[in-house]
């Protein structure tokens, strides 16, 4: 099997080179400006190509090498030598579209002297002669398969090899191995089907409801907007005075949660600007008079709708989404913790919809935090990840029906509350400039405005 090593810089060809000579892989480097895009636009025969870059690539760029590669060719693969966040995200959005990523050029070539051992499934083999610290380094890595399977066996000087039948080979430190296995089982999840369309959806409505220049909605618009695709909301109302607000927390029911309505002040940027368990009337009318105060003070030229005042149920976790389009009918999805403790961590995660339930787990199994999620039993899991992921879909779907119009879609908090519901506590919109470049056209009419 012959292998083609695209770069982005010398000194990571170099590197190439001495690690794949070491592990004795039949392999070609190249440099290249733009590797991604230099695979998309030539034909390299029966070679099976991998990048190693140290710029990490976009979301569009990777779905864009995604959707171009032939279906019957297999993946290519991809290290991404870079420690910077976006380079985390971007070995993940990978992985989700089938393109096994890793974080070392050495892991990199790990997982080709893998697949030329064994090219399907290199991840079934056995582990029995290893000693019990060597075992522990690679975890549940590896997969036992039956009588005369392949077996991951010690080569000295802490490195392993593969053996399946007579051939042998040098695949690496344990840790290498277990990255490159992990990723090569995570890309192998089946192909993500087309975005789903929520039945009963007027695109004209939900576009008349969004219309207008570039601009972010308010948490109230926002929710019109996409109460056309049957999202969980909490019971709220939005009031525009002090007697309003309290007529409506009685008629809600105490304990409620009273938060600022205005799309120039967030509570998201400002969680001083929502108070939560109010037990009364006059405790409501309070909090109405003191929200107005603060913001007319922070912000004296913001827009203030009012407050809206919503029921208060008991949370296990608060997420933190922003969706917004990617090429090919898909949908990226940023999903992190709402919490102070979560925002200061920066634990979040990338992935792409649409998504099913194992997509989702696996998502959300990359968060430190995920335990805070997927609590409780089997079932109580499967439940919570059933739920996460029709929320998704129908956000999703939203972004894509309306991706000519809109750049972005951003909830914080969703609530995951105690039993398995969840609901969108605020959120915001955020329209693009299509709608004003329409009415500049020739004709002064919405140039390729949707109607259905």
């Amino acid at each position: 099997m012959t292998w083609l090593i695209l770069c982005d810089a010398a000194e990571l060809a170099i590197e190439c080179g001495l690690v794949l000579a070491r592990l004795g892989a039949d392999a070609e480097t190249r440099v290249e400006l733009d590797p991604l895009s230099a695979a998309r636009a030539r034909d390299w025969g029966s070679a099976r190509v991998a990048f190693v870059v140290q710029t990490p690539p976009s979301p569009e760029a990777l779905v864009e090498l995604s959707a171009a590669w032939p279906a019957d060719t297999p993946p290519p693969l991809l290290a991404i030598c870079s420690p910077e966040q976006r380079a985390i995200a971007a070995r993940d959005l990978a992985t989700d579209l089938g393109i096994a990523s890793v974080t070392e050029v050495s892991a990199l070539g790990s997982m080709l002297s893998l697949i030329e051992g064994q090219p399907v499934e290199p991840w079934v083999a056995s582990t029995r002669t290893l000693d019990s610290l060597m075992r522990a380094r690679l975890g549940n890595c590896f997969t036992m398969g039956e009588r005369g399977a392949p077996a991951i066996e010690s080569a000295g000087s802490g490195l392993l090899s593969h053996r399946a039948g007579e051939s042998l080979r040098i695949i690496g430190t344990p840790r290498d191995v277990r990255e490159a296995v992990e990723s090569l089982k995570a890309a192998a999840l089946p192909a993500r089907e087309t975005m789903p369309t929520v039945q009963g959806v007027d695109i004209a409505e939900v576009l008349d409801a969004i219309f207008g220049p570039s601009r972010e909605l308010s948490d109230p618009a926002s929710k019109r907007a996409l109460s056309h695709y049957d999202i969980p909301l909490p019971v709220e109302d939005l009031c525009t005075s002090p007697s309003r607000a309290s007529a409506e927390a009685a008629r809600i029911g105490f304990p409620v949660r009273v938060s600022l309505a205005s799309p120039d002040l967030r509570v998201w940027d400002h969680p001083d600007l929502i108070s939560d368990g109010i037990t009364n009337g006059a405790g409501v009318r309070d909090v109405f008079r003191q929200l107005m105060a603060m913001a007319r003070d922070r912000a004296p030229d913001s827009r203030l709708l009012g407050v809206t005042v919503s029921a208060t149920e008991a949370v296990h976790a608060l997420l933190g989404m922003r969706l917004s389009p990617l090429p090919h009918g898909h949908v990226l999805v940023e999903i992190g913790f709402a919490d102070p403790h979560g925002q200061a961590s920066e634990d979040r995660t990338f992935t792409l919809l649409p998504a099913n339930e194992d997509h989702l787990e696996r998502a959300l199994s990359r968060l430190r935090g995920v335990s805070l999620i997927l609590q409780g039993r089997a079932r109580e899991r499967r439940q919570t990840l059933e739920t996460l992921a029709d929320v998704l879909l129908r956000l999703g779907a939203f972004v894509h029906d309306c991706r000519d119009y809109v750049n972005a879609v951003t909830v914080n908090p969703l609530a995951l509350l105690v039993g398995g519901d969840v609901e969108i506590r605020e959120m915001s919109v955020e329209v693009g400039d299509a709608f004003s470049r329409g009415l500049e056209a020739p004709d002064g009419a919405l140039s390729g405005r949707k109607t259905g």
